[in-house]
């Protein structure tokens, strides 16, 4: 019973947000401050192996006229095996465990326009891309020098920096606004999600607008 009044609390405030923000004085885009929650999914590619994993995650987004600062953290859930080189295997090859995902970007975006209603936006940034756990499948090794070897190269390749592309749109109605986004990280080959090279995320959330990004000075 408990569970289904939570469930039915929070049903309510999906349903009576939208009047509540309308209640209210409309912040303008212009110099806003956006906070918003999201949720999607990545790709996830090993060279041995390719999924599609669930995101959630949180932006902030400032903005001016024409461009802003967009700054986001994710949050990336799977389990996937993946692989390094280890001269101490037959395969040549020692597998990896994968679990989980995390990363951390900001960007420069700009808002070329509106299409149909929609704002359009567009970025470049930096990403911080992070693999949660990373672990020998096969923690049996003919040398202690080749477990030391191949913990460093798994440990090298569990994060990577790269840059960070973002196109979306977004939908406003008073305070509140509706946004989906891509973003690719070409994040290299050394990295133990590049299968092809690059991370893909598709996402879609609810950002509110909480007032000026500028403070006014009193007269």
């Amino acid at each position: 019973m408990r569970t289904i009044r939570r469930l039915s609390a929070g049903l309510a405030f999906l349903v009576l947000l939208p009047a509540v923000a309308s209640a209210q004085t409309a912040h303008p885009f212009t110099n806003a401050w956006y906070w918003g929650a999201k949720g999607g999914a990545m790709t996830v590619r090993t060279g041995l192996e390719s999924q599609i994993a669930p995101v959630v995650g949180v932006d902030w987004m400032i903005t001016r006229t024409r461009a802003g600062l967009y700054l986001s953290l994710e949050q990336g859930y799977f389990n996937a095996v993946g692989s390094v080189s280890d001269t101490s295997s037959a395969s040549g090859l020692r597998e990896v465990d994968l679990k989980n995902f995390r990363r951390a970007s900001a960007a420069l975006v700009a808002y070329p326009g509106t299409v149909a209603g929609l704002r359009t936006y567009a970025g470049i940034g930096v990403a911080l891309n992070i693999i949660q756990r990373a672990r020998p499948v096969d923690g049996v090794f003919t040398s202690p020098g080749g477990a030391s070897e191949a913990m460093h190269r798994i440990e090298d390749r569990r994060s990577r920096t790269s840059a960070v592309f973002i196109g979306g749109v977004q939908r406003e109605w008073d305070n509140l606004a509706l946004f989906g986004q891509a973003t690719m990280m070409p994040t290299g080959s050394r990295f133990l999600l590049s299968g092809d090279d690059n991370l893909y995320m598709l996402e879609a959330g609810l950002r509110v607008n909480i007032g000026s990004a500028i403070e006014k000075l009193d007269r």
